[in-house]
């Protein structure tokens, strides 16, 4: 295997596949055609699920399978880019079917980013049998993965001292389909959001608990208490949005708030507020980090990180880290979002 410029120039494509042929997949799938180092060989969808059928043209040219399993076995993957659910019961048999198949594995799933928060144990275990399969398991995505995490760790990097931290993310959930929708708490009357929230069935964004960690873990903290809580934002009139419409007073919005406690004090602040039409009630769409401590750092994104177009880039950009780390599991912010690779060529340590 050498590591010339030429035998670079020479190598056959990553040979890639996704698990999930939903938004984030089209985006990330339209990436990937830009990327002459990558080969997209095949895609697989939820079997039993009529949203996760690929969208009418998009996927051209690739087979979509409805076997996860057979599918790998066949195609034998460099890559699996699995954008299926949040959450971990979701992604961890797809994870195992690709370390069977010595493949490496990025994954969206919010849960993932810190799997011992909703499964104790299940890091130490993805380790092992990434060491194992010798392959890669990385967790990426907005958030997890970036604005609530690896972005305010990278910019308390020029501060001498850290008192807490603030992220504040206004999300236009427009972008998002119906089912989405559902699960972040939109398009309910407030008993039915009230009922939905006391269920789980509405968590609104998954990943705050998993953000604390990451941010705790990376600067030697240990969170003492950790709290989160999701209310309401009423329509002020109707939204038509794609395939159905909001009518008042049912839900357009929500606003999360979470804290984590550390030395008996409020050390982080997670804000996110989401809403169908954020300019309609006056909200700009925007990201906004503070690093409270010797350094006053203060970094705002305007007009924010679109969700779908985000993700999709970590996604794909993470190719080349994974395929040059050791095998391993890897949460968000310990193998740190890569730059696009825009060479013909694979990536250095990708031979």
């Amino acid at each position: 295997m050498g590591s010339s410029q030429e035998t670079l120039t020479t190598t056959e494509p990553v040979r890639t596949v996704f698990f999930g042929v939903g938004t984030v997949a089209t985006a990330a799938l339209d990436l990937c055609r830009r990327r002459p180092w990558m080969e997209v060989v095949a895609a697989a969808r939820n079997r039993t699920s009529a949203a996760a059928r690929p969208a009418a043209g998009t996927w051209a040219g690739i087979r979509v399978w409805s076997d996860p399993e057979e599918m790998v076995e066949r195609t034998r993957p460099d890559v699996a880019l699995v954008a299926t659910r949040s959450e971990l019961d979701a992604v961890l048999p797809l994870i195992e079917i690709c370390a069977r198949a010595h493949a490496h594995v990025i994954s969206t799933s919010e849960e993932l980013a810190w799997p011992d928060v909703e499964k104790p144990g299940t890091g130490a275990s993805l380790q092992r049998a990434a060491e194992e399969a010798g392959v890669v398991i990385a967790a990426t995505g907005i958030n997890p993965g970036f604005a609530f995490d690896a972005l305010p760790l990278v910019l308390a990097a020029a501060a001498g001292d850290v008192s807490s931290i603030v992220v504040q993310r206004t999300l236009d959930a427009s972008v998002f389909g119906r089912d989405v929708h559902r699960s972040l708490g939109i398009g309910y009357s407030e008993a039915g959001f009230r009922r939905a929230v006391g269920s789980r069935r509405v968590r609104g964004h998954i990943g705050f608990a998993e953000s604390a960690r990451i941010i705790a873990d990376r600067m030697g903290l240990r969170i003492e208490r950790f709290d989160e809580k999701i209310e309401p934002v009423p329509a002020d009139r109707a939204y038509s949005l794609r395939g159905y419409a909001i009518e008042p007073p049912r839900t357009a919005g929500v606003v999360q708030l979470a804290t984590a406690t550390v030395g008996g004090r409020e050390w982080l602040r997670f804000e996110l507020s989401l809403h169908v039409a954020p300019e309609a009630v006056g909200w700009e769409t925007r990201d906004r980090i503070l690093i409270h401590g010797e350094n006053e750092l203060d970094l705002t994104i305007e007009p924010g990180m679109p969700a779908v177009s985000t993700t999709a880039a970590l996604l794909v950009n993470a190719v080349p880290a994974v395929l040059a780390a050791r095998p391993g599991f890897y949460p968000p912010a310990r193998l740190l979002p890569n730059p696009p690779w825009l060479a013909a060529h694979r990536p250095p340590g990708a031979e």
